[in-house]
């Protein structure tokens, strides 16, 4: 059953909608209390850390989960302007009971959302999420919708966070090395440049003035075009993008190319792989990887292990197997060692350090991969039926499965965040993409335009 609030990565929408504002927030805050104190030994005043990314709308969004919360009869500390993975970090480290970070990530500033994680710093559980969703509708509306500032802060707390990652690479390991940031004038603006400055690199920035309307707009892992003139003047060792909320990260080549996201986890796999630190030999990724990696692993007896599209399902699988490492091809990575959520600055500092441990550059490294011939689409859609209700797709889906066969592959799936359907076809043979492709897509526009 679909979850009434919740998408592929918490709560997300435009400001002001139905789907996301000041009271939504209020009730999540409310809600994730009360849940809370039914949790077995549950503590008498919860605590929550709290963040959002540099979007104006999270400032009210904020305060209303911080009253939700407090009205529930827990305690709230804000970090102010914090990326995703500093929270998670922090919910581990400072023994939070919850994390919460008004985001809507790699979306425009007219979007908004809101983000939770779990006591030790977890993505939500499935059951967690599913009652959490439910409880959303339990408790009532506020009847006070200007909610006042928070007044416990903590934005010292995100020292905790940087001398984490510090203390997790040798010191000085850039030193010289001429690295290009893009920070999607978001909520890495700050700490990402700081850090890779601490490491003795030389960094020019973009997208690091954040104004609270321009965040992703023209720059960060959306838009890697930004990323690629500036890189390919030729002074550069590398360079990467972040997306809004600082969760995703995009690398680049000495050249300005940006690297597949299933090349930048290749790399990291492989290095974790020669170190003896890829538990059970496995990286776990999502549907929407190329197949191409997956044969490139092969060759180094290495296994993928593939979950359904969202970062959150990456972590749960790595969590219950014991997996050490994951990520999807739009730039989550979760490294296991340092973190159980994605965290686009650790991955930067993880790949920056192979390179300059390797004495290779990043097109060298990436070399191993070798993609599959793919094509995919998005079709906006009215309303999101489902799929096995579609008489034309289910046929079309059928009959390409039995023609691919295990040279290829085929994902239709709504998006979460979205109303469109994507679709997504991969084989050895680019004709044979070709054809799949407007097969389904005609199918898809006789079903549900």
């Amino acid at each position: 059953m679909a979850l009434k609030h919740f998408g592929t990565d918490g709560i997300r929408g435009e400001y002001g909608s139905p789907k996301v504002n000041d009271a939504i927030a209020y009730r999540s805050g409310l809600a994730l209390a009360r849940l809370l104190a039914r949790q077995e030994n549950a503590p008498d005043c919860p605590m929550l850390l709290a963040g959002r990314d540099t979007r104006a709308s999270g400032i009210a969004l904020l305060a209303a989960v911080a009253a939700g919360f407090r009205a529930g009869g827990g305690r709230i500390f804000s970090l102010g302007i914090a990326p995703t993975p500093a929270i998670a970090k922090l919910v581990d480290l400072c023994n939070a009971d919850a994390g919460c970070v008004v985001t809507a990530s790699h979306n425009p500033s007219k979007d908004n959302g809101l983000k939770f994680f779990q006591s030790g710093g977890t993505k939500l559980t499935e059951k967690f999420e599913r009652e959490l969703d439910n409880e959303l509708d339990v408790v009532g509306e506020s009847g006070e919708l200007d909610f006042p500032e928070i007044s416990d802060t903590a934005s010292d707390r995100l020292e905790m966070y940087s001398a984490a990652i510090l203390s997790s690479f040798p010191k000085g390991m850039l030193e010289g090395k001429r690295i290009a940031l893009d920070c999607a004038n978001g909520a890495m603006s700050s700490i990402a440049p700081q850090v890779f400055k601490r490491f003795g690199a030389l960094i020019e920035i973009v997208g690091n003035n954040p104004s609270g309307d321009n965040i992703n707009d023209g720059v960060g892992s959306e838009y890697p075009q930004t990323m690629v003139k500036l890189i390919s003047s030729g002074e550069f060792d590398m360079g990467f993008a972040f997306d809004g909320d600082g969760d995703r990260v995009i690398a680049f080549d000495q050249e300005g190319s940006k690297l597949a996201g299933e090349a930048t986890l290749g790399i990291l796999c492989l290095e974790a792989n020669r170190q003896h630190r890829l538990s059970k030999s496995v990286l776990v990724t999502t549907n929407q990887s190329n197949l191409g990696l997956d044969s490139a692993l092969a060759a180094e007896s290495i296994n993928t292990r593939r979950v359904n599209i969202g970062d959150k399902f990456v972590s749960r699988l790595m969590i219950e197997h014991g997996f050490t490492l994951g990520g999807e091809e739009s730039g989550h990575i979760v490294i296991g060692e340092f973190s159980k959520t994605g965290d686009g600055l650790y991955a930067a500092l993880k790949i920056a350090e192979i390179v300059s441990g390797s004495g290779e550059n990043l097109r060298d490294l990436s070399s191993f991969y070798k993609p599959f011939p793919i094509e995919k689409r998005s079709i906006p859609v009215a309303s999101k039926p489902p799929l096995e209700s579609c008489t034309h797709l289910k046929d079309t889906i059928s009959r390409l499965d039995q023609q691919l066969g295990n040279d290829g592959r085929l994902l239709v799936r709504y998006s979460g965040t979205e109303p469109k359907l994507r679709l997504l076809v991969e084989a050895k043979q680019t004709e044979v993409v070709a054809s799949a492709i407007r097969d389904i897509e005609e199918a898809a526009k006789k079903d549900l335009n």
